[in-house]
């Protein structure tokens, strides 16, 4: 490289390095003001096999129940083909997952926040049980005001409001416009 393509390559690499510092300092600012600090130390290897472990383990529950569906092939698939690939790659993820736990630093340390995702996961098994008995409308809009008020801070009035309009939505395009047999009261 001659000197002018040296220099406009350095200048080149000196904004970079100014935007990500600016980015930076942008990412540590949201941070203190959600009040978690900016440099959380990452998860660690144990933390890291755990997760892999459980991921592997969901895979392979995941795979058994998509196989009594049925597989059928991939030009005449059945009810257990998607379902089955998905948990496939789950697998191969945990595996990966576990293989690298030890080297893998990109994973933020599992902290009482996380607690909401179970939270969330619960509130959908309790809803799918429920939809049967009482068909979708009610648990559907149930389990969106929880998730928008209690899981996500919104207020009351608005998480309402845009959980029926959802339930109407959907309830409009399965039930009434694609004619779905799915468990509705209406």
């Amino acid at each position: 490289m001659d000197e002018k393509q040296t220099s406009a390559h350095a200048g080149v690499r000196e904004s970079e390095h100014e935007s990500a510092a600016e980015i930076s300092a942008e990412m540590s600012a949201d941070a203190r003001a959600r009040g978690s600090s900016a440099e959380e130390t990452p998860a660690g290897a144990l933390a890291n096999l755990v997760s892999g472990i459980v991921a592997t383990l969901m895979g392979t529950g995941s795979l058994a129940v998509a196989l009594n569906l049925g597989f059928g092939t991939l030009t005449a698939p059945r009810a257990g083909t998607w379902p089955a690939i998905l948990s496939v790659l789950l697998i191969v993820l945990g595996l990966a997952l576990m293989s690298l736990a030890k080297t893998f630093t990109d994973a933020e340390r599992i902290t009482r926040r996380a607690m909401s995702v179970g939270v969330g996961a619960l509130s959908i098994v309790i809803a799918v049980q429920l939809m049967p008995v009482i068909g979708f409308e009610i648990p559907g809009f149930l389990l969106m005001v929880f998730w928008m008020k209690v899981l996500g801070g919104e207020k009351l009035l608005k998480s309402a409001l845009i959980s029926a309009l959802a339930v109407l939505a959907l309830y409009l395009i399965f039930v009434t416009g694609l004619s779905i047999s799915i468990p509705h009261l209406f």
